[in-house]
């Protein structure tokens, strides 16, 4: 019997599947991340320790909209890249491969919120650390998260669309680099 693979752990495994570029997966992956953006406010404003409104429909929908971002650009950027370097891949094809780079930047927002939530348990002051935890926690975890996806595009790139390994990974590197951009930026900004 075969190992089930996921593209997480063993893109390339996982990508060698006929049923690898599932858009309905990718559906549920999408929907599974603005849920669990949702799930993250949520938390904190039934804790009451969430600055601002509490979670509404136009909270909700402002997270659609930064979910489907999430999704899109990475989209674009490795279609234009796949086209660019001449590869095989239909755009649904790429809507499913970016859809899985959202698992790990839910991961990271769950292990950021994880240890604000760590924090305000101890008490710790955030007044009394040198630097805001944007900055010293989200940073790097986003960045990692940006890398980790940058691994499972790399694994579906390769294998799923053909490409020699020594262009999939610039080309997923450069999406993941994109993806940082839009995740760090406003906090570096």
């Amino acid at each position: 019997m075969t190992k089930p693979s996921t593209p997480l752990a063993d893109p390339d495994g996982y990508f060698a599947r006929t049923d690898a570029f599932s858009l309905g997966r990718a559906s549920v992956l999408v929907f599974a991340y603005w849920v669990g953006s949702l799930a993250v406010d949520l938390g904190w404003w039934l804790a009451g320790d969430l600055a601002g409104d509490p979670v509404t429909a136009f909270s909700a929908l402002q997270h659609l909209e930064a979910t489907l971002l999430y999704w899109v650009v990475p989209t674009v950027v490795l279609y234009g890249l796949v086209l660019a370097v001449g590869a095989d891949g239909e755009p649904a094809e790429t809507l499913a491969l970016a859809a899985w780079g959202l698992v790990p930047l839910l991961a990271g927002m769950a292990m950021f919120n994880l240890a604000l939530a760590a924090l305000a348990t101890l008490g710790v002051d955030p007044g009394a650390i040198p630097s805001d935890p944007d900055v010293w926690l989200f940073v790097p975890l986003a960045l990692l998260a940006c890398g980790w996806a940058a691994y499972v595009w790399r694994g579906g790139l390769a294998v799923g669309f053909g490409l020699e390994r020594s262009t999939a990974t610039p080309t997923a590197l450069l999406a993941a680099g994109v993806c940082a951009v839009m995740l760090v930026s406003p906090i570096l900004g």
